[in-house]
């Protein structure tokens, strides 16, 4: 689940210091080529700092505080104590808050225990919760799971046979 989160929300968590100036600039490109904002470059720090300390609204003033608070956090916490705070608290969808709640809520399980296939779609939901979430388009949802999985692909976590094998393992939802 770690794994998905971070092949899907910032492949570079584990390199950058809250900020990734990389990422940035290829969603500027893409925005600019685009027309419109396609692409994000918060990475999972600026994630969790903007749902803990900040409101949602689009200003410069607030990327800057995001900026700073991105830092500190990272400053003060290991990568792998933010990855949990941003598992423990981020929004799944159907109501749910927290990967606790999300395992519990759409496989009946402990995060623990989530087999490859369930912890790809839970780690696609945060990007659209509403959109993606398996109770409100299951079609969508499993598109998004390919994504993460592809992603994982990409990222060096599992190999194309393990993303092939989980992409057509049925998954049975809790309710």
């Amino acid at each position: 689940l770690q794994q998905a989160i971070v092949a899907v929300e910032d492949r570079r968590f584990y390199s950058h210091h809250g900020f990734d100036f990389e990422g940035i600039a290829r969603a500027t490109l893409v925005n600019l080529q685009s027309g419109e904002i396609e692409e994000g470059a918060s990475t999972i720090t600026q994630q969790l700092v903007k749902n803990l300390f900040l409101s949602h609204e689009q200003a410069f003033g607030r990327k800057a505080e995001e900026f700073v608070l991105a830092l500190d956090m990272e400053w003060n916490y290991s990568k792998d104590e933010i990855l949990e705070m941003y598992l423990n608290t981020i929004y799944y969808g159907s109501n749910y808050y927290g990967i606790g709640a999300a395992s519990e809520g759409y496989f009946g399980k402990r995060p623990r225990d989530l087999a490859l296939p369930e912890s790809a779609m839970l780690a696609g939901l945060p990007n659209a919760p509403s959109l993606y979430s398996p109770y409100v388009d299951f079609m969508m949802a499993k598109k998004r799971q390919f994504i993460v999985l592809d992603a994982m692909v990409s990222c060096g976590y599992i190999d194309k046979t393990m993303a092939e094998d989980a992409k057509i393992k049925p998954l049975y939802l809790a309710h």
